[in-house]
């Protein structure tokens, strides 16, 4: 099972531990501009090869080729937060 590593953006920390795992899934990205950034900065941290997920959550409605022209290997829909109570996560 895959272990991708949250970062709410623009924070870079997040980015270190990321490249040392299977995956990134950044938060609150302005555009798919900047998921292209920490792609690039993420594949320069990595010392290991091999698949890396970049993750990202989109609007409903929202259209995720440009998502996926900036890296994205996963476009999942955003289910929206509901205070109190649970969110899945398949």
């Amino acid at each position: 099972m895959p272990i991708w590593v949250a970062a709410r953006w623009p924070n870079r920390r997040p980015l270190q531990r990321a490249a040392r795992w299977d995956g990134l899934f950044p938060i609150e990205l302005p555009g798919p501009a900047q998921l292209t950034e920490l792609a690039e900065q993420t594949r320069r941290l990595r010392s290991v090869g091999g698949p890396f997920d970049l993750v990202v959550e989109i609007a409903p409605g929202d259209e995720p080729a440009a998502w996926e022209r900036a890296g994205a290997t996963w476009v999942l829909p955003a289910s929206g937060y509901h205070p109190g109570r649970p969110t899945f996560v398949p």
